[in-house]
């Protein structure tokens, strides 16, 4: 795994709902939580096989919370991925690394200002 995929740190604020993770090169990502559930990549919520893994749109990502997820859990899969445990019991989305610093919403990786 290239170092632009180690995560150093990974942090669920639910005060401000956002997912943080502190990447090996030193880059910092934040996703809101309800954005991250909206982009699940599970192929029921994704419409299907053909589509699951490709990225979502970074804005997204970004949007502000419709709603608030705060029994939100995180499982490892192995060493390549997060598990989300949601407040509605949805667990089948597995959110790779790879797929996590792709949609990194951030103005340096999308070259979008996003709020």
């Amino acid at each position: 795994m290239t170092q632009s995929l180690q995560a150093r740190r990974v942090v669920v604020d639910r005060e401000d709902q956002i997912l943080e993770i502190l990447w090996a090169d030193g880059h910092s990502s934040r996703y809101v939580l309800d954005g991250l559930r909206r982009s699940c990549p599970c192929a029921s919520c994704a419409g299907g096989h053909e589509n699951m893994g490709n990225r979502p749109d970074p804005a997204i990502l970004a949007l502000p919370s419709l709603m608030s997820w705060n029994a939100v859990r995180l499982e490892p899969v192995g060493n390549y991925a997060l598990r989300f445990v949601w407040d509605d019991g949805h667990n089948s989305g597995i959110y790779s690394w790879r797929w996590l610093r792709e949609a990194c919403p951030c103005a340096e990786c999308t070259g979008l200002s996003l709020p």
